[in-house]
Order: structure tokens, then C-alpha cells, then sequence
């Protein structure tokens, strides 16, 4: 009895440390938040005085269109994870080109993979699936995001599909720091940010994303970093479409 109410009491100490850790994380992340858009309100007064050079206005207008998309693509995390964090059952399935989603995907990032100036290798056949299209492309959203992010500039990305008996694969792998390994297990969380340096490009939602959707797809999402490299891995089931 003892054991048991001990075991009791340790698992309830458990979720409140982990109820901890996602409050503090979400705090920060509204605080960081407020900054930006402080700073943000800081340049349009700026902006709006009329004494800025023609650099000069070009240079805050920049800086804020990026820090708008930024938000924005915020926004769409949160709400994406919100939604899958409270769905137990996958709908809207729908029958559609995998290998054509990804290659959308890459097209919609043109613009940063393109400020790096990286090569990205998508050498791969047509693949189709029967999944959720909607929450499927956030997952490659955000992979490849990712990707980018830790890319350094003329470095490489490359993106693989490949088919197993029962599942597809999709292995995005990047050439950048590894991800330390202490650390390996915690970039699933919300919030969480292996890498500071990079915080201002991105909320750490994204991975929590792809995680909840890829489960809720009753697949897996696995990484693999070291030796110069990180490969992202998403297992997902061969659906069969009910007559």
C-alpha cells in the first residue's frame, strides 16, 4: 500500500513539474512576444516622424514585415497545435500527391531558403497518401522551416521519401550544429528552443506541431543529430480509404 500510494503521490509530482515547466515556457514565450511588438510600435513612430533617411525607412519596414510574418506564422502554430492537442480522432482525410505537398512546401519557403542561398536536393518519386492534407503540409512547414533555420549560408538540405510494406518515410535532413543530445528528447515541447541564438527566428511551437499531428496520424517523428548533420524522420501509415 505504501509503494503504491507512493508511486501515487510521484506521479502527481510529476505533472505538476511538467505543468511548471509549460507556464514558464509559455510566459516567456508572451513576454518575448511583447517585446517584439513593443519594438515593433517603436519603428512605426519612427516611421511616421518623416525624419528617417529613404535606408533608413526601408531598413524598419523590412524589419517589420519580417517580424509580422513571424507572428503570423506563430499564430497559425498555436492554433494548429490547440486543435490536435484536442482531437482525439483524425478527420477530413482525403487521398492526395504527398510528393507534390512537399515540393509546395519548398516553394512557399522560396524566400528564405533563397536568402541563404542553399541548395535543397528533392530527389524522389511520386508518392501518394491518405491523410489530412491541411495538418500534413504544417508538418513540412515546419520541418523545413526548421531546416533553414539551422542551415548555414550555401549549405544544403535534402529531402527523401521512401515506401515501406505498410508506411511512407519523409527524412529531411539539414547540415548544420547538432543538436546536443541532452537535449534531443526536449525540442517535442512547446515552447522549447534548443538552440537561443536562433529565438528570434522562430517560437519553438513548431515541433510540438509536428509532433501532436504526425501521432495523431498514428505515425512517428524521430531526429537524428551528429557528425555535422540533423535528419528529421516522419513514419506515417498507408491509410485505407473506407468504401
Amino acid at each position: 500500500m505504501a509503494g503504491t500510494r507512493f508511486n501515487q503521490l510521484a506521479g502527481v509530482f510529476r505533472i505538476h513539474i511538467r505543468k511548471r515547466r509549460n507556464t514558464a515556457a509559455e510566459n516567456r514565450n508572451r513576454a518575448e512576444q511583447g517585446l517584439c511588438i513593443r519594438m515593433k510600435r517603436r519603428r512605426y513612430k519612427l516611421l511616421r516622424r518623416g525624419n528617417l533617411t529613404d535606408a533608413q525607412k526601408e531598413e524598419y519596414l523590412a524589419i517589420i514585415e519580417e517580424e509580422s510574418l513571424r507572428l503570423a506564422a506563430m499564430a497559425t502554430n498555436v492554433m494548429n497545435l490547440t486543435k490536435v492537442e484536442n482531437q482525439t480522432i483524425l478527420t477530413d482525410l482525403t487521398t492526395f500527391n504527398l510528393s507534390e505537398q512537399i515540393r509546395a512546401c519548398v516553394l512557399l519557403l522560396e524566400e528564405k531558403w533563397s536568402r541563404k542561398e542553399l541548395d535543397l536536393d528533392l530527389e524522389f518519386p511520386e508518392y501518394t497518401i491518405r491523410a489530412n492534407e491541411e495538418l500534413l503540409k504544417q508538418v513540412w512547414i515546419n520541418l523545413l522551416d526548421n531546416a533553414i533555420k539551422y542551415s548555414p549560408n550555401y549549405g544544403e538540405i535534402g529531402v527523401r521519401i521512401s515506401e515501406g510494406p505498410e508506411t511512407l518515410a519523409v527524412t529531411i535532413t539539414n547540415y548544420g550544429p547538432d543538436i546536443p543530445k541532452d537535449k534531443v528528447s526536449r525540442i517535442w515541447g512547446k515552447f522549447y528552443q534548443a538552440d537561443e541564438s536562433h529565438s528570434s527566428e522562430g517560437n519553438g511551437i513548431g515541433l510540438a506541431v509536428v509532433k501532436q499531428v504526425v501521432q495523431l496520424h498514428g505515425g512517428t517523428a524521430t531526429v537524428d543529430s551528429g557528425s555535422g548533420s540533423t535528419t528529421f524522420t516522419v513514419e506515417l501509415p498507408k491509410q485505407e480509404e473506407t468504401a
